[in-house]
């Protein structure tokens, strides 16, 4: 069984990849409609970024995340019979692999891994004991690190990340922020009775960038 892994958002893009006047233009309003409703319009850009960010798995301009993963489930834990026993926590639960896959690609840098022991308690994990792959979006143990033996099994690292292309909305694929305007001028257009789901054209433009399911 493969250890669970839990997402959370840290920190939210500081700007959205497309402003309303560039929505504005591509849709056609005149500048006292895109005035008159530029909040709305702007929570359409929003909700267009969030559903293509689902789509592809991707984070689009600079944020964090935080990535916590569980103990490997070797399977001990289920076969042994009653009784009490002696034995560190990762000979029932397994251990954290070398090699852990960072979600929301790309990653640009590893703010921190912090792992948590069967008393709950957390401890930093050293800079030096790992490799921030950014080409590769993982975190590679060094050959000559190993993991703490008494980590919990449930949430036992975290590891807080900075994803993104950039800081700058030109720093996004064309691609991406033509298929976030597609879709947020859709919205607008329905009021947003057409759904939040990435609509097939846009997806058509997005498909390139889309990372398989970790």
């Amino acid at each position: 069984m493969s250890a669970r892994r839990h997402l959370t958002l840290i920190t939210a893009p500081a700007i959205e990849p497309v402003t309303v006047s560039e929505l504005a233009a591509f849709a056609r309003l005149d500048d006292d409609a895109a005035s008159a409703e530029e909040a709305l319009i702007d929570s359409f850009i929003t909700v267009a970024r969030q559903a293509a960010e689902e789509y592809t798995r991707r984070a689009f301009i600079t944020q964090s995340w935080k990535l916590s993963l569980d103990l490997n489930r070797c399977g001990m834990v289920y076969d042994l019979p009653e009784g009490v026993y002696d034995l560190p926590v990762t000979a029932l639960y397994g251990e954290l692999p070398d090699e852990i896959e960072l979600p929301r690609a790309p990653v640009q840098s590893i703010t921190s891994v912090t792992t948590y022991d069967t008393a709950n308690t957390a401890s930093t994990f050293d800079p030096s004991n790992y490799t921030a792959d950014t080409a590769g979006n993982r975190i590679v143990l060094a050959e000559t690190a190993t993991w703490p033996t008494n980590l919990r099994s449930v949430a036992a690292v975290a590891i807080v990340t900075i994803n993104g292309y950039g800081d700058a909305a030109s720093d996004v694929p064309p691609a991406i922020r033509m298929a976030i305007q597609m879709h947020a001028a859709s919205l607008y257009e329905t009021r947003g009775q057409c759904g939040c789901d990435v609509p097939p054209a846009a997806q058509q433009l997005l498909r390139q960038y889309r990372v398989e399911c970790l």
